[in-house]
């Protein structure tokens, strides 16, 4: 990922945030040689001997499932809040458009979780960051329709070699520029109200 200096942000704990606030990702592969992406929803674990591992599942028939087997290198990517920016906003008129965005990727060697109890566990992981209410239902179904759908997916975990966060938040602007990106934000979408939160907490605007 392109970051410039002023946009690059490697504090472990706010990427972190994102991650897990933004649990719906973009997984990347190779695949017969192409480009190839999967969205699904993740879960990120810290793990006793501090690293960082993101688990998922595919569906069993997508091309991916093979393709993240052995150790192969994989990019997780994880997009936040992210918003146009209209050149009114600044102070000077010979300003352009842009877009401000925070985007988090996740990378490192990825392996496949096919024993049917431990695709259990993991699935059970995923239902309790998202509704853990339906645990019990799950517990509750039939041993062979449950065998059945453990049968339909392959589970995937990547341990993180490489975490890289950008934050353009327009921390560039010239202070004149700062009361009018302000306004927009806090008064705008959800999106916008996020990235202000992130402007306030990380000190760009006091």
């Amino acid at each position: 990922m392109y970051r410039p200096r002023h946009f690059a942000h490697d504090d472990r704990a706010d990427l972190l945030v994102v991650m897990r606030e933004h649990a719906f990702a973009t997984i990347f592969a190779s695949v017969h040689g192409e480009p190839f992406a999967t969205h699904a929803p993740v879960r990120v674990d810290e793990m006793e001997d501090g690293r960082l591992v993101v688990e998922g599942h595919v569906a069993s028939m997508n091309p991916h499932a093979r393709a993240l087997a052995g150790g192969t290198r994989t990019m997780v990517v994880f997009n936040g809040p992210h918003t146009y920016i209209s050149p009114t906003l600044y102070a000077s008129p010979q300003r352009v458009p842009t877009w401000n965005y925070i985007a988090v990727h996740a990378t490192g060697p990825a392996e496949t979780v096919d024993d049917p109890e431990a695709k259990r566990l993991l699935l059970k992981r995923l239902i309790a960051e998202h509704e853990p209410s339906f645990n019990e239902t799950f517990d509750g179904f039939a041993e062979r329709h449950r065998e059945g759908l453990l049968a339909a997916i392959t589970g995937f975990r990547v341990v993180v070699e490489r975490l890289e966060g950008k934050f353009k938040l327009g921390q560039h602007r010239l202070a004149d520029d700062l009361p009018a990106m302000r306004t927009s934000h806090e008064d705008g979408d959800a999106d916008r109200r996020e990235l202000a939160r992130w402007m306030k907490r990380l000190g760009y605007w006091r």
